[in-house]
């Protein structure tokens, strides 16, 4: 049996749900071969609808990679539902393979997704895809597999859906066995084999000290989240697990082996924070004598304190993000993050006392909520001024994300018609141009005075200037502010000689 796997990404081609499939299918001796089709907004070509199309010769190397498969398998999120269709749509005309879609989208929408496809997995697919193919190899029928919904002769069959995971240390580490992995390049819109040089340019840099950026191998210790954010489909669906902290040392030494030019280890759990001390007295003592290289990783205002903070600075943590999302306490509610305005500041200033053994931390939140009012969104803005020391902003736009309570109530009240087009294909990192968004976005540079955005947020200036209209002018301010911001960058990296990262910009965009 030969599966392939296809995943859809953004920039970086982690993909630990598709890695960690593929380890499990290698691990019961099935061939697989993976192919990722990474792309950002900076890279990607759009049809008059703004949809994003491959071109015939990315499609139908694509296909070449399918010609022997058994099984062809999809990981999607929402954001990459039209292209997973695409590529779907160009196999099915050239060869008669099941094919199956798994990943969030799928799961929240499997009755949408079967249109294109064969099978729906609905959740966690690691031995869900085992069982089907080895149902699949023995010629008898599989569509009674669990967590599976099937498409039989025009009708849909649904399966209950199996259990999760409970010892995600029993689960086979990510599989980065470059020898039969092939990548999309978008400069030459053509799939590439993986090779160890090209494996090297495509681990994500992430900050450090000094304007620098270095390489970073990116996993995670859980699964879950200990948040149920209304407005996140990750965090409903997914029980929170962890696995231990010897597992997590031992899958890094296997990478450090593999890769050794890795500079820095990036936990990408949903908050790293959340583990007990305990789990992270254990992990200080065995990381730094095993591993030993600065770490990233994300917190919350409720799971950060000072005995976790100091354990894991000892450890190597050397930058943090942390979700505030909103100042309002009315939107709070909404999201169901209540924690008050003041537990935030509380969590800031903390990481503020430790700013010295830190770059600075990035703080989260998100904008362009249809429910907010003017108030909703000047609160916000009070709040980060109130932060003390420096912080970058990370800004999103609110999207109505399948299978969570925000999707559920746009819909009861009609402000999402087409999901289609007001979510697959609607980017979340650019928000409206309005006047409390802009002040919001200018929050996050250091160099711009606290006593200027405070004053420039008076009400007089508010009542005159905002509207809850995207504005043309404000987008352009949004636009001309980041290129002022990466000329300066441009500029440190020059004057400090890092000649790299001028490159790998200028190789990410068009």
């Amino acid at each position: 049996m030969n599966v392939v796997l296809i995943t859809p990404t953004p920039p970086d081609i982690n993909a630990f749900g598709v890695r960690t499939i593929s380890s499990v299918l290698k691990k019961e001796g099935i061939g697989t071969r993976i192919v990722f089709l990474p792309g950002g907004v900076e890279n990607l070509r759009f049809d008059s609808s703004y949809i994003y199309r491959y071109s015939e010769k990315t499609l139908k190397q694509i296909a070449e990679l399918c010609e022997d498969a058994n099984l062809i398998g999809f990981s999607f999120m929402s954001q990459y539902f039209d292209r997973s269709v695409q590529i779907t749509q160009y196999i099915k005309n050239y060869f008669n393979i099941p094919i199956i879609w798994g990943g969030i989208h799928p799961t929240y929408r499997p009755e949408q997704c079967l249109k294109y496809c064969d099978i729906v997995c609905i959740g966690e697919g690691e031995y869900v895809i085992v069982d089907l193919v080895r149902k699949l190899s023995s010629g008898i029928d599989y569509t009674d597999t669990k967590s599976c919904w099937f498409k039989v002769n025009g009708n849909i069959k649904r399966n209950e859906q199996g259990p999760i995971v409970q010892n995600l240390d029993a689960l086979p580490f990510v599989d980065y066995d470059i020898k039969d992995h092939y990548v999309y390049d978008w400069r030459g819109e053509e799939i590439v084999h993986i090779s160890a040089d090209i494996m090297k340019g495509q681990f994500l840099k992430l900050p450090y000290y000094n304007n620098k950026h270095l390489i970073a191998y990116r996993t995670m210790t859980s699964r879950g989240c200990p948040h149920r954010c209304s407005y996140c489909a990750s965090s409903a669906m997914m029980k929170l697990r962890r696995r231990s902290v010897d597992n997590v040392i031992e899958e890094l030494r296997a990478i450090l082996r593999q890769f050794s030019y890795i500079e820095i280890i990036s936990f990408f759990d949903d908050t790293f924070f959340a583990a007990p001390v305990e789990y992270f007295e254990e992990f200080r003592d065995k990381y730094k004598s095993k591993i030993g290289l600065p770490f990233h990783a994300q917190c919350s205002p409720t799971t950060i304190n000072k005995q976790k903070l100091e354990l894991l600075l000892d450890a190597g943590l050397y930058f943090t993000e942390m979700g505030i999302q909103t100042g309002s306490k009315r939107i709070k509610k909404m999201y169901r993050r209540v924690e008050p305005n003041q537990k935030i500041i509380d969590a800031a200033t903390l990481l503020h006392k430790y700013e010295s053994k830190m770059i600075v931390p990035e703080y989260h939140v998100i904008l362009d909520n249809p429910w907010e009012t003017k108030e909703d969104v000047l609160d916000t803005l009070k709040l980060l001024l109130r932060l003390p020391g420096k912080f970058k902003l990370q800004i999103s736009s609110l999207i109505f994300f399948p299978g969570t309570e925000l999707n559920e109530k746009a819909r009861q009240e009609g402000l999402l018609k087409d999901e289609l087009k007001e979510v697959c294909r609607k980017p979340f990192t650019f928000p409206k141009g309005t006047y409390l968004n802009y002040l919001i976005y200018l929050s996050g540079f250091p160099a711009i005075p606290r006593w200027f955005l405070r004053l420039v947020s008076n009400n007089v200036f508010v009542n005159l200037l905002h509207s809850q209209k995207p504005t043309k002018v404000y987008e352009l301010f949004f636009v001309i502010t980041d290129k002022i911001r990466l000329f300066i960058k441009g500029v440190i990296a020059l004057m400090k000689g890092d000649f790299g990262r001028i490159i790998n910009y200028f190789r990410l965009v068009r």
